[in-house]
């Protein structure tokens, strides 16, 4: 080999150096923008504050909906059946595995705005905590018509106790709850 191909040699290997180390740099400038955009990116979805849904339903391993967070709810099913809820309601309910709904703390969408804590059998609800807008109060706990209890603060205090269905028990006498014939309430 002479010193004209050596030195032919020499500048193809620098030519190629040159245009590998551009490539090198070109591939490292992109890596780098991606990274950033990736960064920012990344730092977004961290900071982000709030998140809008309708709806979430998180699932067992069944895909069975074991918590509801909805505005508005849906209808309450009970053992595959679905039924009519009394009124519209925004909030969280819970089911069992079935997916029965087993109880929930919601609110009522309508022009009453009652807040409700509610547990449920399968099939009939058993616990109700319920606070009206006007700061009245009822705390309910009960089984179908065999009997139940029934306290809150309205314009006065008061304890009312039913069994079958009749009132052995109010407190004070009279108590306009006593008389309500809206089941929830008596």
């Amino acid at each position: 080999m002479n010193g004209e191909e050596i030195e032919t040699r020499l500048v193809r290997v620098e030519q190629r150096m040159k245009a590998s180390n551009r490539i090198i740099l070109l591939f490292a400038l992109f890596f780098f923008a991606v990274s950033i955009f990736e960064g920012w990116a990344i730092h977004r979805l961290v900071s982000q504050q709030t998140l809008s849904l309708r709806r979430l339903n998180i699932v067992d391993e069944h895909g069975v909906a074991r918590v509801i967070l909805a505005s508005p709810a849906p209808e309450p099913m009970v053992l595959g059946k679905q039924y009519h809820r009394g009124g519209a309601v925004s909030g969280v309910i819970i089911a069992d595995a079935t997916g029965t709904e087993r109880g929930g703390y919601v609110t009522s969408d309508g022009d009453y705005p009652n807040a409700f804590l509610t547990l449920d059998s399968q099939g009939a609800q058993t616990v109700l905590l319920l606070a009206e807008p006007t700061g009245d109060t009822l705390f309910r706990i009960w089984k179908g018509d065999n009997g139940s209890l029934t306290m809150g603060v309205g314009d006065n205090p008061f304890l009312n106790e039913r069994q079958n269905g009749n009132l052995v028990f109010a407190s004070p006498p009279n108590n306009p709850q006593s008389h309500d014939p809206r089941p929830m309430l008596r």
